[in-house]
């Protein structure tokens, strides 16, 4: 994989860490219904009193009293799996991605030595409108499972979100503040402790601006000794930020410190995000990735196959009745021989369960009125007769319209088969 930016690989962690945290990506295996996270809506919430807030003055958690209030709650599920180090996902790595997010973001009494320009404009939208943050709990039954004598458990975290935005978008209010982390807390802590040495900053502006070299964890080899040797330290004294004293324990925090310790001493280098591929070695033109065999990681085996192998849907048959429109397709279905593979196209009737849900086919609309403007868009979901359902009913000002339909499957909608139906909206 040939090299072709100058930009650290850890300045693009950071920034896949608290971006991750304004952007929701859908699992790839399922449809958009069941990625949303649960809601309440109302025109205050009040927020529980043991929740984390983060809208404080030195940007440093608190838990204020019960007056706190919020416009919308979000419930979201999180599956966790394993970092690099084999240390596992907790409630402290979610958690301390969003402090991150607010402690370098604020210019404090201090002046600028823990703010970073970047961060305070990346993070920008989700500090605007997130409340609190509380952790429920931790389901370790649903999602595991067994194969022979060895048991694979699965996490599967319950957290809530506050935020002070109108219920009425859900998939906006999801995509704004989603709990994840790219990276474990105790390699955020030890890059903030680079930081306010004066070792490194986070950004390339901000180096810039010091006079400093801009933090990477795999490339230097005089940062990397400089980090290597706060890990004894850490370890004996159970290292943990102020933000997290009461989420991880001193044992927790040494065993966090030794494993990247062991991760450094195997890899040589601090690089320890999740994911299923890991940084084995680097040369200034190449960069080689090893697989990461870890069963607990929420993605399993083929869960990247609609990338390489994209599938189409065609819409076969439209039918009118009244202002409901029903259409019925086909979608394209993998057949896997060995190596090699056809794709087979099939009515939706005829397809099972199992690789419709694997699938996620749904139906995307858009509404046109004479003079092209789009009066009307939108997503269907395939009903119990693998059919999609559009009511237009009483949605549409009186008038001649085009109603453009596709059958996009896995989310692709690359060279599309758009069907366009003429419709005439009535008075009603």
């Amino acid at each position: 994989m040939a090299l072709t930016t100058q930009v650290p690989l850890t300045a693009l962690m950071v920034l896949y860490t608290f971006l991750g945290l304004s952007i929701t990506a859908e699992p790839i295996v399922q449809g958009r219904a069941a990625t949303e996270p649960s809601a309440v809506a109302s025109q205050s919430i009040a927020v529980p009193p043991d929740a984390t807030f983060f809208r404080h003055q030195d940007s440093r958690s608190a838990s204020p009293g019960l007056d706190k209030s919020a416009g919308v709650k979000l419930t979201y599920k999180v599956l966790g799996s394993a970092f690099h180090d084999q240390t596992r996902t907790s409630v402290a790595d979610l958690l301390y991605a969003y402090e991150f997010a607010y402690r370098w973001s604020a210019r404090g009494a201090g002046g600028d030595a823990l703010y970073d320009p970047f961060i305070d404009a990346a993070t920008a939208p989700l500090r605007r409108h997130l409340v609190a943050v509380r952790a429920i709990g931790v389901d370790a039954g649903s999602k595991s499972f067994r194969v022979g004598d060895v048991n694979f458990v699965r996490e599967v975290f319950t957290i809530d979100v506050y935020l002070d935005t109108a219920g009425g978008d859900a998939e906006w209010n999801a995509a704004v503040a989603p709990p994840w982390s790219t990276l474990p807390w105790h390699v955020l802590a030890l890059m903030e402790e680079a930081v306010t040495r004066g070792w490194a900053a986070f950004s390339q502006v901000e180096a810039t601006r010091r006079g400093v070299p801009w933090l990477d964890l795999v490339r230097s080899s005089e940062m990397s000794a400089k980090l290597a040797s706060l890990l004894g330290q850490f370890e004996r004294e159970a290292f943990r930020p102020p933000a997290l004293l009461a989420h991880v324990t001193q044992d927790e925090a040494r065993r966090r410190w030794a494993a990247l310790a062991a991760f450094y001493k195997a890899s040589g280098h601090f690089l320890v995000t999740n994911g299923p591929y890991k940084l084995k070695s680097w040369t200034p033109r190449s960069v080689t990735l090893e697989a990461f065999r870890d069963l607990t990681y929420p993605l399993g085996v083929g869960s990247y196959d609609t990338y390489a192998i994209p599938r189409r849907g065609f819409v076969t048959k439209t039918e009118w009745s009244g202002d409901r429109l029903t259409v019925s397709g086909d979608i394209e279905v993998t057949e896997k021989f060995q190596r090699s593979y056809r794709l087979v196209r099939m009515p939706l009737q005829s397809v099972s369960e199992p690789v419709l849900k694997r699938a996620a086919p749904e139906c995307r609309y858009v509404v046109t009125g004479p003079d092209g403007r789009v009066a009307l868009a939108g997503v269907a979901l395939p009903g119990a007769d693998a059919r999609f359902q559009i009511d237009l009913a009483g949605r549409l000002p009186p008038g001649r319209y085009i109603v453009s339909t596709l059958i996009a499957v896995n989310g692709n909608v690359m060279n599309a088969d758009v069907h366009r139906i003429p419709f005439i909206a009535s008075q009603r």
